[in-house]
C-alpha cells in the first residue's frame, strides 16, 4: 500500500545501537533497559506508579486482578474494541455486561452505565476509540459513586489529554499498548498505570512476575542479588514482565516519541477540518476539553453509501482504509452476554478508518480525503 494504515517507526541504526549491548551482555531478561524505559514513562506520564509489561492485554489482566474480579462477577464494557480488551474478563470467569456507545463518538455513552450496575459489578472497562478520549470525568464519578473500579484501555490513546492532563489521571487503572502497530512500539509490550494506592502498585509489581517483586531482588543493573529460593510467594501471579530486548527497541523510539504523537494529532485535526462541512463524511465527536492523538482517523459515512465498496475502491488506489475493529458481542466466546446494541451496530455499519500516522504529510492527508470524498460522491450518484 502506498498509504498504509500502520507503519512502525524504527530507525535500524538507532535500534541496533540500543540492542547491541543487550545482546552482548548475556542478560536479556528484565533488567537495566526495562528500568530505563519504565523510568522514562514515569517521568513522561508524571506518574510514579507505572509498570512496564509484555502487552496491554497483560496490563488489562492485572487491572482486573487488582479490581478483585473473579467467577460470577460482572464487568461493564464496550463491545466496540479489539477482542483483547474483553477476553481477560472472560478468562477470570466473570461476565461481560455490554454497554452501548454513542455512534457519534465510538465511545461508551456514560448515560447507559448506571442502569447496568448490579451488586455483582466489580469494574467498568472503557476504550478511547482511535485515540479520542471518553467522557472520563463523568465515567469516573459514576464508578466512584457506585464503588466500582474504572479500568481504561488506552491502547489507542498514548499522549491523549483530557482537561489538560494525560488520560491516565482519570481512571483507577490505565492500560497502554506498545504493540507493533501503536504510536510507540517495543515489538510487543504494554504499560499499567496504577492510580489508586501504593499497596495496589506493590501488588501489581509482584503479580507481573509469578507473585515475586523483582525490584526487591535486583541490583542496580536489574540482575539477581541473593537467591530466588529465599523469596516467598504470597499471592500467585503471572509471567507478564517486559524483557531487555523489547525495552531496547522502545528506547530507540523515545527521542522521536513527541514528534510521532504530534504528527498523528495534526493529521487527525487536518482530516477534521477537511470533513467539517461535508455531507457524505462526518468526523467523530469528543469532549471539547480533550486533545486526541488519532491512532487512526475514523469517520462515519452517510447511510445510503456502500461503505464496503468505497473501502475496496480506496484499497485499489493504494489507500489502506478499512475497519480496525468490529463489535465483540457477536463473537461466539461472548454468546452468554449477547444483547442488542443499536448504536454500536450503527457505528460498525457506517464506520471507516483512514491512515493518520507520522509517515503521512499534509499533501498525503489531503489526497486521501479527496479520494474518499470523490468515491462517496460517485457512489451516491450510482445508488440514487
Amino acid at each position: 500500500m502506498k498509504y498504509p494504515m500502520f507503519k512502525v517507526h524504527i530507525n535500524s541504526d538507532e535500534t541496533l545501537k540500543q540492542l547491541e549491548p543487550v545482546l552482548n551482555s548475556g542478560f536479556v531478561n528484565e533488567g537495566e533497559q526495562v528500568t530505563e524505559l519504565t523510568d522514562y514513562f514515569k517521568n513522561w506520564f508524571d506518574h510514579e506508579q507505572t509498570i512496564s509489561l509484555n502487552s496491554c492485554t497483560s496490563a488489562l489482566t492485572l487491572a482486573l486482578k487488582l479490581s478483585d474480579v473473579g467467577p460470577g462477577d460482572e464487568v461493564i464494557a464496550t463491545s466496540m474494541t479489539c477482542v483483547a480488551s474483553n477476553t481477560p474478563i472472560h478468562t477470570f470467569g466473570a461476565k461481560v455486561v455490554w454497554t452501548d456507545i454513542d455512534h457519534r463518538t465510538g465511545n461508551i455513552n456514560p448515560d447507559t452505565i448506571e442502569e447496568l450496575i448490579t451488586p455483582k459489578t466489580k469494574a467498568l472497562l472503557c476504550v478511547n476509540w482511535s485515540g479520542l478520549p471518553c467522557d472520563l470525568e463523568k465515567i469516573y464519578d459514576i464508578c466512584e459513586k457506585n464503588n466500582i473500579k474504572f479500568i481504561q484501555d488506552a491502547a489507542h490513546s498514548m499522549g491523549a489529554e483530557y482537561n489538560g492532563k494525560q488520560v491516565h489521571h482519570f481512571a483507577h487503572y490505565t492500560c497502554y499498548s506498545l504493540q507493533a502497530i501503536k504510536h510507540i512500539t517495543t515489538g510487543d509490550g504494554g504499560l499499567l498505570v496504577v492510580n489508586t494506592n501504593d499497596d495496589d502498585y506493590q501488588r501489581a509489581k509482584a503479580l507481573k512476575w509469578f507473585g515475586i517483586d523483582r525490584d526487591s531482588t535486583k541490583d542496580e543493573k536489574g540482575e539477581w542479588k541473593g537467591q530466588r529460593w529465599e523469596m516467598d510467594v504470597v499471592e500467585a501471579g503471572f509471567k507478564f514482565h517486559m524483557n531487555n530486548i523489547t525495552a531496547a527497541i522502545g528506547l530507540s523510539q523515545i527521542p522521536h516519541m513527541d514528534t510521532i504523537i504530534e504528527s498523528h494529532r495534526n493529521n487527525g485535526l487536518l482530516y477534521e477540518e477537511i470533513f467539517s462541512d461535508e455531507m457524505f463524511v462526518s468526523g467523530l465527536s469528543y469532549p471539547k476539553e480533550s486533545s486526541p492523538t488519532f491512532w487512526v482517523y475514523t469517520a462515519i459515512l452517510s447511510e445510503h453509501l456502500d461503505r464496503d465498496k468505497i473501502i475496496q475502491e480506496l484499497n485499489d488506489e493504494g489507500i489502506n482504509a478499512g475497519l480496525v475493529h468490529v463489535p465483540n458481542h457477536y463473537y461466539t466466546c461472548f454468546k452468554d452476554s449477547f444483547t442488542d446494541l443499536p448504536e454500536t451496530d450503527y457505528f460498525n455499519k457506517h464506520q471507516i478508518s483512514l491512515p493518520c500516522g507520522w509517515w503521512l504529510d499534509e499533501k498525503d492527508i489531503r489526497h486521501i480525503a479527496k479520494s474518499l470524498l470523490q468515491k462517496c460522491e460517485e457512489n451516491s450518484i450510482i445508488r440514487k
